[in-house]
């Protein structure tokens, strides 16, 4: 029994340190909010330093499986979002987000976000 318990403290534990971790805003958070453009425009640069970019706006479409295309003020550009990246909420084009991820730029290929978070911005 004694052993059981402290395998459901241990769990407890690790969930609350996830938890701490996920709402961390000090050094080393994302401070930025980047456009569309400027993701286009500096997308080697972002891509060769595996720096996270936040952007704010709609996903507007689904283009495949784990594709999306995503839309500011800017522009457009593909986001990739795994399923289990996706939030619980039901949301639609209408519903504006953030999405922080990692750019990826190849050079026969468009430009592409590969999101590690999505916030929605409910009213």
């Amino acid at each position: 029994m004694r052993k059981y318990l402290k395998m459901i403290a241990i769990a407890a534990s690790l969930i609350l340190f996830g938890e701490a971790y996920a709402q961390y805003t000090g050094p080393g958070t994302v401070e930025k909010l980047y456009s569309a453009k400027e993701i286009k425009d500096n997308a080697s640069r972002l891509d060769k330093s595996d720096e996270l970019v936040k952007i704010q706006g709609f996903i507007v479409k689904q283009l495949n499986n784990d594709t999306y295309e995503f839309k500011d003020n800017t522009g457009t550009l593909q986001v990739e979002i795994d399923k289990k990246r996706l939030p619980a909420t039901p949301f639609n084009d209408k519903t504006e987000v953030i999405l922080v991820g990692e750019v990826d730029h190849d050079l026969l290929e468009s430009v592409e976000v590969e999101v590690k978070e999505v916030k929605l911005l409910l009213p």
